[in-house]
């Protein structure tokens, strides 16, 4: 035919038309099913750029049930027998006619490259008929679709088709590697039905966009992390991220190396200055405990109770779960443990007493770094931010006029309380809400005990602005940790502890009081363990283990407000033995 057998293979111009010529045929139909080499191993496909991975070659790709269907033709097998376009390609594995799984055989002669099928299938009839028995039943996938339709030139998911038709099989193929065989999977070691089942789950994912893969690769994490391991870009995102990150990866994958590099930054501990897939992290975004730790030098366990106690990780009550919270926030907690007081140590900063420190502590005017209720250790419950001891005494600071030398009637704080028959934290309301009009404060003297107060004045003050009783009287009545009364406070729904809320005349400061009748009516409504124990005459732990064979379950949680609450009316009658 005066064709070079190297210049058919690669679909050359000349072949074609020579082959055109002795067939018969029109040369525009052997371009469109052909794919012409460009060298360097690339080829087009009807516009579409592949390289020579994409093609089932060297491998001789058939359905023996089609083979069978051209024998029954009769004659020759060499010229009955029509080799088929989309068995050349790599993801086409399934025959679409039949629903069988589609044979490969291997070259093993130099002129196998032809693919002539009446040599590289000697098996006819019965033979053929066992080929087809043998081959196992599926449909093809929707991957192996999506192909033969963006071939045809129909539209597919918009994501898929923004990707050259390699990039969007490779893209889908190497996700659901990870998706249906876990990270440690390896391409290498895949057979041709496991590809399959990759491009089936690849697909559901990609079908669905950016947003379908990243939701994908979140779940994929997710997954990681509850089986207790530390995620890294490798054993968590499996052989996408291989495949991505190898310096033997010459060829442009497409979007995906985007959306896999966003992600790894966006949910991924990663340091700044750290190189990931070819773009340089210049800020780092999320720090774990053991990063921040090291970032820092603070003791990790004191770190973590610390973080769980803002929110940022879960509170580690069997083991200490892995997770990444945002960097600027870790930074903030460390900075706040780095610069605090100990309880210990309060009085001393405040110039007060010690019981006047816990005041302010119970009152809600100075938060612990942790809160209590997570049992967090050492000075994670014994620590007060020194940024809000300063804002505290600049505050009291401001709410009192110096003078060198106190007029009789003034006093401090303390004995004011015991003539007025106030709290000292009642006393501190008054002031820093500007509801007294003499305060003074000494000067050379610092701090809380530096404040002057006229007794008569409190007096009658008290009786103005301090309606009902303060929040330690209201919460010591309901038998509640002062922790677990504010969160009954601060809540939006019921149960709720409604207070009264006080407004400084200066506007610059607000307080709590509560109803008698409102704190009666809760406790009438709401009760705890200890309650119902004390009531009954028995322990706690007898309470718990016959609420629970009772089925009696409570309205609030430990995690809502670190102990069980439950509805008085819901408690049974316990008899006493």
């Amino acid at each position: 035919m005066e064709i070079k057998g190297g210049k058919l293979l690669g679909c050359k111009d000349h072949a074609l038309e020579r082959l055109a010529t002795v067939a018969g045929v029109d040369v525009a139909d052997l371009r469109r099913n052909s794919a012409q080499s460009l060298g360097n191993r690339w080829f087009d496909l009807r516009g579409n750029l592949l390289s020579a991975e994409f093609f089932a070659s060297p491998y001789t790709v058939f359905c023996p049930a089609c083979l069978r269907e051209d024998d029954k033709l009769g004659g020759d097998p060499a010229l009955v027998r029509k080799g088929r376009l989309l068995w050349t390609l790599r993801p086409f594995r399934t025959c679409p006619v039949h629903g069988l799984e589609l044979v490969r055989r291997k070259k093993v002669a130099w002129d196998d490259s032809f693919h002539q099928l009446a040599l590289r299938v000697p098996e006819r009839a019965d033979a053929l008929d066992e080929l087809v028995d043998g081959a196992a039943l599926r449909s093809p996938s929707p991957l192996q679709n999506y192909v033969v339709a963006r071939l045809e030139g129909a539209p597919g998911p918009s994501w898929l088709d923004s990707q050259t038709l390699e990039q969007a099989v490779r893209t889908t193929e190497k996700l659901g590697v990870l998706l249906e065989f876990g990270p440690k999977a390896t391409s290498g070691d895949l057979v041709e039905s496991q590809w399959d089942a990759a491009g089936r789950a690849g697909y559901e994912v990609t079908a669905k966009g950016e947003e379908g893969i990243r939701e994908a690769l979140r779940n994929v994490q997710a997954d990681f992390l509850q089986q207790g391991g530390k995620p890294d870009r490798g054993n968590v995102l499996g052989a996408p991220y291989r495949w991505l990150a190898s310096p033997k990866n010459t060829k442009d994958p497409g979007d995906i190396r985007r959306i896999m590099r966003e992600h790894i930054f966006a949910e991924m501990e990663i340091a700044a200055g750290t190189t990931i897939l070819g773009e340089t992290l210049k800020e780092r975004r999320l720090h774990s405990v053991e990063s921040l730790k090291a970032e820092t030098g603070l003791n990790p366990r004191t770190l973590r109770n610390v973080l769980a106690a803002h929110g940022l990780v879960p509170a580690a009550k069997n083991g200490a779960p892995y997770c990444v919270f945002d960097a600027a926030a870790g930074r903030r907690v460390a900075s706040s443990i780095q610069r605090s007081t100990k309880m210990k140590s309060l009085p001393t900063a405040l110039n007060c007493s010690r019981p006047q420190a816990g005041q302010l502590v119970d009152e809600g005017m100075l938060d612990p770094i942790a809160d209590g209720r997570f049992q967090a250790p050492g000075r994670t419950r014994k620590a007060i931010a020194n940024q809000d001891i300063d804002r505290f005494l600049t505050a009291l600071r401001s709410s009192a006029r110096p003078m060198d030398k106190a007029p009789e009637q003034m006093v401090p704080i303390s004995k004011a309380s015991e003539k007025a028959k106030l709290t000292c934290i009642e006393i501190v309301h008054l002031v820093l809400g500007g509801f007294l009009q003499h305060v003074m404060r000494l000067q050379g003297e610092e701090g809380y005990a530096a404040i002057l107060v006229d007794p008569a004045e409190v007096r009658t003050a008290k009786a103005e602005h301090l309606p009902g009783i303060s929040a330690s009287d209201a919460f010591a009545r309901l038998k509640l940790p002062k922790s677990t009364g504010w969160d009954l406070v601060h809540r939006e729904e019921s149960p709720r502890l409604q207070p009264i809320v006080i407004n400084g005349q200066n506007g610059q400061h607000r307080f709590y009081r509560f109803s008698e009748d409102h704190v009666a009516a809760f406790a009438s409504e709401y009760t705890t363990e200890i309650r119902v124990a004390n009531a009954n005459g028995i322990e706690k732990k007898d309470v718990v283990k016959r609420l629970k064979m009772r089925g009696v379950r409570p309205v609030l949680g430990q995690v809502d407000i670190g102990l069980d609450m439950y509805r008085a009316q819901d408690i049974p009658t316990f008899e006493l033995p």
